[in-house]
């Protein structure tokens, strides 16, 4: 069963999620796509309060993907895995589950005349002109300068490689693909390194973007902070990593550890940029 491409508000996730224990509990493999990440952090509370968290997978086309479709497996699957479903290596699931994720989410292959170099905006800019939207979508993974991978449903991929035909005025053109050793999550990062008089998100938005703690606050208090995708207002609120921080018009963050204190007890901090 396909999820749909529907916009996922916390109503509907919750209602669609339901169909979906409820097949699961039947006997039936079911499936959600695409999940953002704040998506799936709800989903997971649902299905922790339902009993299902157990039973479910994402999957996105490769580790570690931000935009994946949720799997319920049945009782029945479950007892053919090594252990745990979410002890199990993703090789290994990928075998299992091969004939429902084929139906669900495949790799697309976009390539660029290569007279121009194309972004992660080119790319999504020229998809979402013909009519698609975000949520119909899993990641783009930029390759190089002239390439994309991107996942998405089949249907969707079967749409995009009649009509995509261009990209930022380039020509493009797409074609299904299956991931090898090259491939990359196209993801780079700046790091940070700074000092901090505390954890509190306050200090922490201050260093990451090299303002006072002042302006800090009011941007958290503006709204225009986010801690695992969710909008947060306390400027007090004690962050422990790895932490996801968003902050309008700065970019998006990766608190990975706070590694030991100072001689005048600073915290060290340590952070990625995606850039």
């Amino acid at each position: 069963m396909s999820g749909g491409s529907e916009s996922v508000g916390r109503p509907l996730l919750q209602a669609r999620l339901e169909d979906a224990v409820a097949g699961c509990e039947k006997g039936m493999v079911m499936a959600l796509s695409f999940l953002t990440p704040l998506e799936r952090r709800r989903a997971e509370i649902l299905l922790r309060q339902r009993g299902a968290w157990e039973q479910a997978w994402f999957w996105g086309g490769y580790e570690d993907a931000e935009r994946a479709t949720l799997f319920l497996l049945p009782d029945y699957l479950l007892t053919c895995l090594s252990g745990p479903l979410h002890q199990c290596r993703a090789e290994e699931l990928c075998a299992l589950l091969e004939e429902w994720i084929s139906e669900e989410v495949c790799a697309l292959r976009i390539t660029g005349s290569k007279f121009r170099t194309l972004t992660h905006r080119d790319y999504l800019g020229a998809i979402l002109h013909l009519g698609l939207e975000r949520d119909a979508l899993g990641d783009i993974a930029v390759q190089n300068d002239h390439a994309a991978i991107l996942f998405c449903t089949p249907t969707v991929a079967t749409f995009l490689t009649e009509h995509l035909q261009k990209a930022a005025n380039d020509a493009v053109r797409c074609s299904r693909c299956v991931l090898d050793e090259s491939f990359t999550d196209g993801r780079s990062y700046r790091p940070i390194s700074d000092t901090v008089a505390s954890a509190r998100l306050d200090c922490v938005v201050a260093a990451l973007i090299n303002a006072s703690r002042e302006a800090a606050q009011t941007a958290i208090r503006a709204g225009r902070v986010e801690v695992e995708y969710e909008v947060v207002e306390r400027t007090d609120l004690v962050l422990t990593p790895p932490t996801v921080l968003s902050i309008r018009g700065h970019g998006r963050y990766i608190l990975r550890a706070f590694d030991g204190t100072t001689a005048k007890g600073r915290l060290r901090l340590r952070a990625d940029q995606l850039i």
